[in-house]
């Protein structure tokens, strides 16, 4: 594979109301688009949005990062890279858990930069399921599904107004619903929870995400009072770097622990999936955001080591465009269970007018993948 052009163009995404987690409150997102040329004219999409709150580079490292990678892929510098992927990738003979991530790093002195790693090894393996004429997910997966369902995450403070954004989304056809808690009083995630459960009923499931926002001892309490409500499970209680903590709690709790942006440390690796055999994992369930752990491949493999462990995984986006949710969605078939629910339903949240936004659309609770090589972006 040579890549004969290349193209970096800034995003803006706007949203339709602020949201609010425990670390920030967003009300736009930026980034870059990337697009790649092969030298018959195939066209490979990519996305980097940095979220410096959960673990990626600044956006101005990321543009940095990004140019260097695009001015290596021009001047045949990766070329070695590009050949592993083909080969990793060459079915049937080949086997991608064989690769461990494309190798973009050319400058020994670049910093550490998930988001750029993750537009150009997304635009790169646009590129070559478009060159088998095969789907992303199944470029990753032979077995992939052609289907993936996701959540709905509950965006409104007050509890009256979540609790109709809640039956709204049931009636969407929405099975599982996501709720942004810690941040506030507990009193006041009480309410809201307690109004979401009385609007939709117990048999939908309900699945919390503090963001790392609490302190151990306001987990436990947290995790108590809250789990009178029926939960699927809560991600990252509390903060990323404190794997006891989490540890202990994930002991105590009646439902699943998920860690989410402790993922971002391959330190700390080790010790969520338990590391030695006879030793009990720090949470039972993975976060899989793409664009922190550095692409799809990354977050496959990891995947991949967690259900050899009887772990459960699932992909959410990172409140980023279409292309990346496209990557996220490919991902999330290819995963070894498609039983969690996936947080890709985030496309309603943003002020756009993009036409590939329908493509990857949920409808009735569940994104249909285009049955179309590469992404089935190709613009």
């Amino acid at each position: 594979m040579h890549i004969t052009e290349t193209r970096l163009t800034p995003s803006r995404l706007e949203l339709v109301r602020p949201l609010k987690t425990a670390r920030a409150t967003y009300t736009v997102r930026e980034g870059f688009l990337v697009r790649l040329v092969d030298e018959e004219g195939r066209a490979g999409l990519g996305e980097a949005m940095p979220l410096p709150e959960f673990g990626t580079e600044s956006l101005e490292t990321c543009e940095h990062v990004l140019r260097s990678h695009l001015k290596a892929l021009l001047d045949q510098v990766m070329s070695d890279s590009l050949d592993a992927i083909e080969e990793a990738f060459m079915f049937p003979r080949g086997d991608p858990s064989q690769w461990r991530g494309v190798r973009l790093r050319v400058e020994e002195d670049l910093p550490e930069a998930p988001a750029a790693d993750h537009a150009v090894e997304l635009a790169l393996l646009d590129l070559l399921a478009q060159r088998r004429e095969i789907p992303v997910s199944r470029l990753l997966n032979r077995a992939a599904r052609s289907e993936v369902w996701v959540n709905a995450l509950l965006t409104a403070e007050d509890p009256r107004e979540l609790a109709e954004e809640a039956r709204q989304a049931v009636a969407e056809g929405y099975r599982t619903l996501k709720l942004k808690v810690a941040g506030r009083p507990l009193d006041a995630d009480e309410a809201r929870v307690r109004a979401v459960r009385e609007a939709v009923g117990p048999e939908v499931n309900l699945r919390l995400d503090a963001n790392g926002g609490w302190q151990e001892r306001e987990a436990i309490q947290a995790l108590e009072r809250l789990g009178l409500y029926g939960l699927e499970l809560c991600e990252q209680p509390v903060a990323p770097d404190d794997l006891r903590g989490l540890w202990r709690l994930q002991r105590r709790a009646p439902f699943p622990l998920a860690a989410d942006e402790a993922l971002a440390s391959p330190e700390a690796i080790p010790v969520l999936l338990g590391g030695a055999a006879d030793r009990m994992p720090a949470a039972r369930v993975f976060v899989l955001k793409p664009m922190v752990l550095g692409g799809l491949l990354p977050a496959l493999l990891f995947a991949r080591q967690a259900a050899q462990r009887g772990l459960g995984a699932y992909v959410t986006s990172s409140l980023d465009g279409v292309v990346s949710r496209a990557g996220a969605a490919h991902l999330a078939a290819a995963l070894p269970s498609g039983k969690l629910a996936s947080g890709l339903g985030v496309g309603k949240l943003f002020k756009v007018d993009d036409p590939a936004e329908d493509i990857y659309r949920p409808v009735e609770g569940r994104i249909v993948l285009p049955d179309a090589p590469g992404l089935g972006l190709s613009r």
